[in-house]
């Protein structure tokens, strides 16, 4: 995807992201607690984000940990948007007490980094924007992130089932209507090959648009996917729709390079 579209996208859907904001406070809180029923070994952590925005997530999970005690050695937070990754290393500092490491990077290219993480973290819906074959080499290159011992989490909804079994796909839906903004998204085409739905995002009052890939994942795919490359994965419900899934042991040595 054109990361200028992305952009474009996230400013025009008004994607929750800023810690500043009424709503960014909201999504933060709600990472802390969905974090806190998570269970933990006592001991120092080395966290690595994908796709980390402005790092709620991640600096969610941080301070999670460093409520039981925990240690955080390193945090590393990546993300294709350079111009966020400002904003997350303010956000950790304030937080956290320590700024983050930052780095723009794609999540299928995270090894290169090399790093060797507790635990790598996927939160937000993130994996949406990934086709069939971007998910697998996400895989791969977070198994090569990891220690042996390392965690994969991967937060997000159940797409399929939300929104082409309970809702039904929309051809046209009214996504936001306020006194200043009227926006929809429309059907614009099917990828047979990799997956992907695209949807076409319009504000009627400004006449502004922009496109975004998605694909409707379910968690059973991740799962299936994950078990490939992990000797345990499961799934940790957080709502009727939102989950984590969660992959111990990383057992399979294959670099996304390789995978075509």
């Amino acid at each position: 995807m054109d990361l200028s579209n992305i952009e474009k996208v996230l400013e025009l859907i008004e994607w929750p992201e800023d810690i500043d904001t009424e709503k960014g406070r909201e999504r933060f809180q709600y990472a802390i607690r969905s974090f806190r029923n998570l269970d933990f070994p006592q001991k120092k952590y080395v966290i690595l984000e994908v796709a980390g925005g402005s790092g709620i997530g991640s600096i969610a999970l941080a301070k999670s940990l460093m409520e039981r005690n925990c240690e955080i050695s390193k945090l590393v937070i990546t993300d294709i948007r350079e111009k966020i990754l400002e904003k997350t290393r303010e956000f950790s500092k304030r937080e956290l007490g320590f700024e983050a490491e930052t780095y723009v990077i794609d999540a299928k290219d995270i090894h290169k980094l090399g790093i060797k993480a507790d635990i790598v973290l996927m939160y937000g819906n993130s994996h949406a924007t990934f086709s069939t074959l971007d998910m697998i080499k996400f895989l791969s290159s977070a198994s090569l992130s990891l220690k042996d011992d390392g965690i994969l989490l991967i937060q997000g909804t159940n797409m399929f089932l939300a929104y082409i079994i309970n809702m039904g796909y929309k051809y046209v839906l009214s996504e936001r209507a306020t006194d200043d903004k009227v926006l929809i998204s429309v059907h614009g085409g099917y990828d047979e090959i990799r997956g992907m739905f695209k949807r076409i995002f319009i504000d009627l009052v400004s006449r502004a648009k922009a496109d975004v890939e998605i694909k409707f994942w379910d968690f059973a795919e991740i799962l299936g996917l994950c078990k490939i490359f992990f000797k345990e994965a499961i799934l940790e419900k957080i709502e009727p729709y939102k989950g984590i899934v969660i992959c111990k042991y990383p057992k399979i040595n294959i670099k996304p390079e390789d995978i075509d």
